[in-house]
């Protein structure tokens, strides 16, 4: 991560140094590199441009990936169960199919996947009202070994307490595909 301000700074450096460039290629009548240079100062005003209008503080390749491509919010249906497991107050979601995608990755071995992109789960969880997740989250029967864990995907340091995502398959009949998704969101407060 790299604070804004400074990658403006840079930026700002760059753009001045490419009208430089721009200026003596004009002085020396050396037309053959006039696209080159103002390609170059083009994206660099993008770049200066989108620097000046963002509201980061600090940038990284997600974050700015997620400002400029943002995930849909969507509308899903779902049944919210409150109660108490062991004493604990717990909030239950449950999504009718289609639920919302999950986006999953094959793990190393090939055996469990995992949750590497957290946009969507946090598109989820802002439609429900919830704080997002931080980072993504291994298949939690690659740590526990059990067999019942496969299909869930838990975060220990929610800001709620226990999140526990659990992952179902999905028939979209419109589109006629199947796909893995979220089937039920369970929170185990502290």
């Amino acid at each position: 991560m790299i604070a804004t301000e400074t990658v403006k700074t840079v930026v700002l450096v760059l753009f001045g140094l490419s009208v430089l460039w721009i200026i003596i290629i004009v002085v020396k009548n050396d037309m053959q590199t006039i696209i080159r240079a103002l390609l170059v100062t083009a994206v660099l005003g993008l770049a200066l441009f989108f620097l000046s209008q963002t509201k980061l503080e600090k940038l990284s390749y997600t974050a700015v990936k997620n400002e400029l491509f943002p995930v849909k919010m969507r509308n899903y249906a779902f049944q919210k169960l409150e109660g108490q497991i062991e004493g604990r107050p717990t909030t239950t979601y449950i999504f009718q199919d289609p639920g919302p995608p999950l986006p999953l990755a094959m793990m190393n071995g090939g055996k469990y996947m995992a949750i590497k992109d957290v946009r969507l789960i946090n598109s989820v969880l802002e439609f429900l009202g919830l704080p997002p997740v931080k980072e993504g989250v291994s298949e939690l029967a690659s740590i526990t070994h059990v067999d019942i864990d496969s299909d869930k995907y838990r975060w220990d340091d929610y800001e709620k307490g226990v999140l526990l995502i659990e992952r179902g398959l999905c028939r979209d009949m419109t589109a006629a595909q199947t796909f893995p998704c979220i089937a039920r969101i369970t929170i185990y407060s502290r």
